[in-house]
């Protein structure tokens, strides 16, 4: 009957030994798993961070451009109003208007959409970026929306166009050298230096709008960020203290059928 005790204690030591190894490979396991989590995150936050910042380079870029458009605009407006009547006398100045149109508006408006191209790219991106970070537990974002840049682009377009207008309608009066602006061409002018100015505006409100949405995201990024590292840093350290604890009793079980008697007499 001395068999029976002796695979007891030998079964009770293989036993402890094997929950042993598999904690020592839990602990191992729930550290490679955090480090996974956090690589993720890290990368994520990064290329958010990234985008965020070509997005506010570029944004505030073409903030300052439509800022002096705007000017420009402005002051082409008072100008065809002011020299309307003696458009003849002024017809040096009319030249001078168009050719300062044809020369800094137009080209800015092609900057525009040039410095706006990254601007949406990076807008791309970080929708990437969130949609990768919403598959880590504890983050639920919603992705920046394209429509914005979209409508901004095609509000461009759209200015385009209308400055070819503006300009095209002072070459002719330029050409035509007339004593007077009719009250019509002017209304006509005056329409048309409204409206893009309008349409500036949209552009600079969309592009800021679209800035300060990103400087919001990234900020309620970089607060989960923290608290998510610190959740899992946390749960990973229980854990750890959990196997740990299981780890040392079974360290004790096997002491403890190691010192038992020997029933082998």
């Amino acid at each position: 009957m001395a068999i029976l005790p002796k695979t007891v204690r030998f079964a009770a030591v293989a036993l402890a030994a094997l929950f042993i190894a598999l904690c020592l490979f839990g602990i191992l396991g729930i550290w490679l798993l955090n480090g996974s989590v956090a690589d993720i995150a890290q990368k994520g936050f990064g290329l958010v961070a990234t985008a965020a910042g070509v997005v506010d380079s570029g944004a505030a870029r073409v903030h300052d451009l439509v800022g002096t458009s705007r000017t420009e605009v402005r002051q082409a407006s008072e100008t065809i109003t002011a020299i309307g009547p003696r458009a003849q006398e002024n017809t040096p100045v009319l030249s001078a208007l168009n050719e300062r149109l044809e020369t800094s508006l137009t080209p800015r408006i092609a900057q525009m959409q040039q410095t706006l191209a990254p601007v949406r790219d990076a807008v791309e991106k970080i929708g990437t970026a969130v949609s990768l970070l919403n598959s880590v537990p504890t983050i639920a974002e919603h992705a920046p929306r394209l429509a914005a840049l979209d409508e901004t682009f095609t509000r461009l377009e759209g200015l385009s166009a209308d400055t070819t207008q503006l300009r095209a309608t002072l070459r002719a009066l330029v050409l035509e050298q007339k004593s007077g602006l009719a009250p019509e061409t002017v209304a006509t002018l005056s329409e048309l230096s409204q409206r893009i100015d309008t349409r500036l505006g949209e552009v600079q409100a969309s592009v800021q709008g679209v800035r300060e949405d990103i400087a919001a995201l990234q900020v309620r990024l970089d607060a989960r960020k923290a608290r998510m590292l610190f959740v899992f840093n946390l749960l990973a350290t229980f854990a750890t203290l959990m196997l740990g604890w299981i780890v040392y009793s079974q360290f004790v079980v096997i002491r403890h059928f190691r010192r038992s008697p020997r029933d082998d007499a």
